[in-house]
């Protein structure tokens, strides 16, 4: 049984890293997660940028979001996205979700938590 329950909501995808390694800790630690990912942050969950990164930078991104889902955290990319023009083709196991979603989620957190 979970401990508490937090939200992430990932504006930007330089925190991406950061995020997923804290989240990974705090299911550790039984707490439930769920990490929203809009804005600039939804392009962690697309998998065009994954391998730009991977090729770029050596952050193994693939590898910390296959992690957090195992550990059972959900992960959402936020379906109206307008910073990304060519839409997202979503890493396995992550959803499309929209502020409905992301409000019930809030409404029912313990902490709501923005990067």
């Amino acid at each position: 049984m979970a401990n508490k329950k937090f939200i992430y909501f990932v504006s930007l995808s330089s925190n991406a890293t950061y995020v997923l390694k804290q989240s990974i800790e705090m299911v550790k630690q039984h707490n439930e997660v769920v990490l929203f990912f809009d804005l600039d942050g939804a392009r962690v969950l697309d998998q065009r940028y994954l391998k730009k990164l991977d090729r770029t930078h050596g952050t193994d991104l693939a590898l910390l979001l296959k992690l957090a889902l195992e550990s059972g955290i959900k992960l959402y990319g936020c379906q109206m996205n307008v910073l990304i023009a060519d839409g997202l083709e979503l890493v396995d196991g992550a959803e499309l979700a929209g502020v409905v979603t992301f409000l019930e989620l809030a409404y029912t957190a313990d902490a709501v938590l923005s990067y």
